[in-house]
């Protein structure tokens, strides 16, 4: 009866490592612009570092319909790639991806 325990518990820990989601290019590939920071973080996991920022578009930019434009720039490195996906009001605007060697 252990042993049926025991297969159990490895196949649910073979499962669970299945559906973490990882760096890769094949992941960076599902990227597409318009998605949401959510959207990418479901895909690539959790970014190494995450910076952000806004800029107040003055009186030409409240015409057009903009108060200000904030973004937001989601870094993943590990060792063997970097992926940087950058946001503007939370929709993908750019990406890029390089192998690290």
């Amino acid at each position: 009866m252990s042993t049926y325990f025991r297969n159990i518990f490895i196949f649910i820990v073979l499962l669970s490592g299945c559906a973490t989601p990882q760096l890769n290019y094949t992941n960076f590939s599902k990227v597409v612009k318009g998605m949401t920071e959510q959207e990418v973080i479901k895909i690539l996991g959790e970014p190494t570092k995450v910076t952000g920022g806004s800029v107040d578009t003055g009186t030409i930019g409240t015409l057009l319909g903009f108060d200000n434009l904030s973004g937001t720039t989601m870094t993943w490195t590990t060792d063997e790639a970097k992926a940087n996906v950058i946001f503007l009001k939370d929709k993908v605007k750019t990406k890029s991806y390089s192998n690290q060697f």
